[in-house]
């Protein structure tokens, strides 16, 4: 497939850039337009058709609250990547410049092996994205057939309802029964998919492989760190000063880049968890649960992914410090140790990707999340 075919192996971040630009988010504002319609669908088709929805039982309202809780979710994670897609573009950039630098050979060796393994990772990701979107467009079909062969045979006694993938008002058309409104509300959920899918998929991916291609700066720079053993040159010091400092503007660059989809992620998901998790208890075993549970998988990974990308992002930048305070300063020339004392204390600072000031991407922030999401369940429990 020629859009995931990396030519390049030092390319930073070719996959996310291609799904921004087949989002209608490029560099430039050519297609800009395909962005809009894009919104356009989702709201004439998505959000009103939910607005309009009646709802006849608890159950039913809650699968109806969890389903609009992940749509606010989803809208507000299109938007944020239009906000931030110029933050986005500068930083592949920086990074761009940072991957540029002369390095030892190996180091160079390592930094390329490196980045072909996040660039394999972002087409892997691309792959299970597709996965999801066939298994959640075709699941509800299939077993809406199953119930069509059923009414078909037992055609005296009351139909059975076809399985809705997702509850909406579709302006009012018999979607549940009528089979030619149900193939319309499917088709219509078919391009509704398309695009949720493309707009996460893309936000994954790019914010995936900047966290990951940043992190790997902070490990190069070590390295580049540690080869100062010894006596070296001020040339070579100077190398490793300008790494270090362009390594620490890719990462404030990637706070304002991520800043927003962390917020939303971290402060929706919990939410997402408890509704949905709940729905599937009361539902138990049910054909009607399985695109939830779809939806369920992608935030766990989502959050998942961001908090276990974030702590090892923390730990390079420790390696970095560590690599610095191993230095044997104290036998270099005064001039020498001011400028590594200097940069001792900017590696002093904490790497740490925070949502909104609010919350911190790390393992222990996912723990808490997840306790705080089994707390609330509970309730929810106690309650219905």
């Amino acid at each position: 497939m020629k859009f995931l075919r990396i030519d390049e192996p030092c390319e930073i971040i070719p996959i996310g850039c291609r799904l921004l630009h087949l989002f209608g988010l490029g560099r430039d504002n050519r297609f800009k337009l395909v962005y809009w319609i894009q919104c356009l669908i989702y709201l004439v088709f998505s959000i009103i058709p939910r607005i309009l929805l009646q709802v006849d039982d608890v159950v039913m309202l809650l699968r109806h609250i969890s389903e609009i809780v992940f749509i606010t979710y989803l809208c507000l994670q299109m938007a944020a990547l239009y906000f931030r897609r110029a933050h986005l573009y500068q930083l592949v950039d920086m990074l761009a410049q940072c991957s540029e630098q002369s390095r030892s050979e190996e180091i160079q060796t390592f930094f390329i092996r490196s980045n072909i393994k996040i660039n394999k990772s972002s087409i892997a990701y691309v792959r299970f994205f597709l996965l999801l979107y066939v298994l959640y467009c075709t699941m509800s079909p299939i077993a809406s057939f199953m119930v069509y062969i059923r009414n078909a045979q037992n055609s005296t006694g009351e139909p059975d309802e076809f399985i809705i993938s997702s509850e909406m008002n579709l302006y009012y058309l018999d979607i549940r029964y009528n089979p030619l409104h149900y193939s319309i509300y499917a088709g219509t959920i078919f391009v509704l998919s398309g695009i949720s899918s493309l707009s996460l998929c893309t936000k994954d991916v790019v914010d995936i492989a900047a966290i990951k291609t940043t992190t790997l700066m902070f490990q190069t720079t070590a390295m580049q760190i540690r080869e100062l053993s010894g006596q070296f040159t001020q040339d070579q010091l100077s190398r490793a000063i300008d790494l270090h400092r362009r390594t620490l503007s890719c990462k404030n660059k990637l706070q304002d880049a991520l800043n927003l989809s962390l917020l939303f992620q971290l402060a929706s998901c919990s939410g997402i968890w408890c509704l949905m998790m709940f729905y599937i208890l009361l539902m138990g075993l049910d054909s009607r649960i399985l695109n939830l549970v779809v939806l369920l998988v992608i935030v766990s990974i989502e959050t998942y992914a961001y908090c276990v990308l974030g702590t090892q992002l923390t730990e390079s930048g420790e390696d970095v410090l560590m690599a610095l305070q191993q230095l044997s300063w104290y036998d270099q020339p005064v001039r020498v140790q001011r400028q590594i004392l200097f940069m001792i204390h900017r590696s002093q600072v904490p790497i740490l990707l925070t949502a909104g000031n609010l919350f911190f991407a790390s393992v222990l922030q996912f723990s808490e999340i997840i306790q705080k999401s089994y707390s609330f369940f509970l309730v929810l429990k106690n309650v219905f």
